[in-house]
């Protein structure tokens, strides 16, 4: 008995958190949404993203799934130029920062880099939603374990391309 109120208690708690971060997202107006994201570097490679951003907040933050690879990569990006060129237009420019891991049979890579870049973004239905693409340098420092010998990875050319669709809530 003691047990399954646990188990409840725990489900509750978490329900309850859960509700309460949804909650205060529709009061901060946060936009929720997806993109897609192509690296033309030494070592090609996509990815699909899970995006959020604050329309308080310069900040912007990605959630990379990498298709080819057992990747994942987080970006960080300061969006500090975010102005308006026409009525649904607007350019930013931005600085930022990302950080990945490598999963292989063998390989193990953890790594981080600096971010600047620029980008257009377009805004529809009372700026609920918005389409918006960005192009990045996006230099990368890692560490490889590799058959049990570590070896570091410097990509001096990697230029990630986004283009994605966020709802704002």
């Amino acid at each position: 008995m003691i047990f399954t109120c646990r188990r409840f208690l725990k489900k509750y708690i978490l329900c309850a958190f859960l509700f309460a971060a949804f909650h205060s997202l529709s009061f901060a107006n946060t936009g929720l949404g997806a993109s897609f994201t192509y690296s033309a570097s030494t070592f090609p490679d996509s990815a699909v993203s899970f995006t959020i951003k604050p329309d308080t907040s310069p900040w912007c933050v990605f959630f990379n799934g990498h298709l080819t690879d057992n990747v994942i990569t987080v970006y960080a990006d300061d969006w500090f130029i975010n102005e308006r060129i026409a009525e649904h237009l607007d350019y930013f420019v931005l600085w930022g920062i990302s950080g990945g891991f490598r999963f292989d049979d063998d390989i193990f890579e953890a790594g981080t880099g600096c971010r600047f870049g620029a980008g257009l973004s377009s805004f529809f239905a009372a700026r609920h939603i918005e389409l918006f693409g960005q192009t990045v340098w996006n230099p990368f420092f890692a560490v490889r374990k590799e058959s049990g010998s570590y070896s570091p990875v410097f990509r001096p050319v990697n230029f990630p391309l986004t283009a994605g669709l966020r709802f704002y809530f």
